[in-house]
């Protein structure tokens, strides 16, 4: 009885540590995963990030690519940041005829977001949707201008916990 008790009390603190552990999720582009360093990212997506860097600091650093695509979408420009923990957002610019097909593409895969209209002043209006994934925070925006933004970082909440 005790050997049974003990096996099932085994199997239960290795199950809640399966579930309870944080993993590397994956992040929107195939192949790479929040926390990488930069030149896993480089090796990944086959360019060179060295003289892409827009920003300097010691905790973070943004690169910034072009010549991309996600399908046959071309992407203006995708900027990585990365923090002290290595790859910790991907914030794509593109095309504003883009828009409709990446947004009806994100509802299929997760569901409705939520969205909001935001005003700025009396001409100015960013629309903007959110999808928690549980392992990514996706959030889609749309400026007054011809561009598309698109953003993944790591969810700092699960769902789950709500």
């Amino acid at each position: 009885m005790l050997r049974l008790s003990l096996g099932w009390l085994l199997s239960l603190l290795i199950a809640v540590i399966v579930v309870w552990s944080p993993g590397q999720a994956m992040a929107c582009i195939p192949g790479l995963q929040w926390g990488m360093d930069s030149s896993t990212v480089e090796n990944r997506l086959d360019v060179s990030l060295g003289s892409s860097r827009s920003a300097s600091d010691e905790s973070s650093a943004v690169y910034r690519v072009s010549q991309l695509h996600i399908g046959d979408l071309p992407v203006n420009q995708l900027d990585l940041r990365f923090g002290r923990k290595g790859l910790d957002q991907l914030v794509y610019s593109l095309p504003g005829d883009a828009m409709t097909e990446v947004l009806a593409g994100l509802r299929t895969r997760y569901g409705a977001p939520v969205s909001t209209t935001m005003d700025h002043g009396d001409q100015s209006r960013q629309q903007i949707w959110i999808w928690n994934t549980g392992d990514d925070c996706i959030t889609a925006v749309r400026p007054d201008d011809q561009t598309f933004l698109l953003s993944y970082r790591p969810s700092r909440l699960r769902p789950s916990l709500l």
